[in-house]
């Protein structure tokens, strides 16, 4: 354990508090690798007490159905983990947990996506019973070894370099009550924590809250400065004068977060150049190619031929 620790940078005091995003995500990379264990997100991920996560996990135990439980999560992931998404929304008749890590510099981050989905997806059995599996779990990353896993595994289709890491269940499942009788006036109990996420997220530098909700939408519709300003409480005039105070325009920002994800894109050989250049928004694959040399001084194929070549 201490190797593990050691390898991935954590020191012994951290192990009693809070651990950086970025070192318990690249622990469970070591993890994974130093112990042969291809699917060790997963293993972990399915026997996580959700009580260890402290009182917001303990309260999702207690909560009165799943939608409770995992509108809590929604709405106060930021006491639990920094840097990162958690959204529960309905399509259909499906229930669809979406997840992903908004920080791109924490790459990889495999076994991350694998342990948190198989969290979520021993919340959904804990309150459908022991029998019920997701429709289908969907991954950021390429193909890995839980496809294998029969029995120890999602057990249901897995799709693999998806935009996001998503859990779908029945929706019918949000509502019948949890298997333990529920705690009183819930939602006057979970308030305070949820009000304290919220704290957490304004408390960011803007230009980081500026990122965090760039990565948000980006490869899901436009991305509008208007409509970024309105998510962070001011009109846009403020937010462009508040930027031009850090010396980090919008523009700037915007084109970091798009060279990022691009670099990140350009590394799974599979997706076309015109996919990409899609995904992050631009008006065709010139206007991609463009953006990307200025950027980084080499065209998109060329980035990705010497990153295929490094691996």
């Amino acid at each position: 354990m201490r190797e593990l620790c050691d390898r991935a940078g954590i020191e012994n005091q951290a192990l009693n508090g809070s651990v950086p995003l970025s070192k318990f995500v690249r622990f469970s990379e070591v993890a994974a690798e130093q112990l042969a264990l291809p699917d060790f997100g997963w293993l972990v991920g399915s026997r996580f007490n959700l009580a260890n996560l402290g009182e917001v996990g303990k309260l999702c135990l207690e909560a009165p159905n799943l939608w409770a439980a995992l509108s809590l999560f929604e709405r106060a992931f930021a006491i639990v983990q920094s840097d990162s998404e958690l959204m529960l929304t309905i399509d259909g008749d499906e229930a669809v947990l979406s997840y992903r890590i908004l920080d791109l510099s924490i790459w990889p981050r495999q076994q991350d996506a694998e342990l948190t989905m198989a969290v979520f997806a021993s919340l959904v059995r804990y309150a459908a019973g022991n029998d019920r599996y997701p429709s289908s779990v969907s991954f950021e990353h390429g193909p890995s070894a839980i496809q294998r896993s029969l029995y120890a595994g999602p057990r249901c289709p897995v799709i693999f370099n998806s935009s996001v890491n998503q859990l779908r269940f029945p929706a019918r499942l949000l509502g019948p009550p949890l298997q333990n009788p529920p705690i009183n006036s819930f939602g006057a109990i979970t308030a305070p924590f949820c009000s304290e996420a919220a704290q957490l997220g304004k408390m960011a530098p803007l230009e980081i809250r500026v990122q965090r909700e760039i990565m948000r939408r980006l490869g899901h519709g436009d991305i509008d400065q208007t409509d970024i300003a309105k998510s962070l409480g001011m009109s846009r005039r403020t937010l462009r004068r508040k930027l031009n105070e850090t010396q980090r325009p919008y523009s700037e920002i915007l084109s970091a977060c798009k060279m990022q994800v691009a670099t990140r894109l350009l590394s799974d050989c599979a997706l076309s150049l015109p996919t990409i250049a899609s995904n992050l928004g631009y008006s065709d694959t010139t206007a991609f190619e463009r953006a990307f040399k200025q950027k980084k001084s080499i065209t998109p194929a060329q980035y990705r031929r010497l990153n295929t070549q490094e691996e």
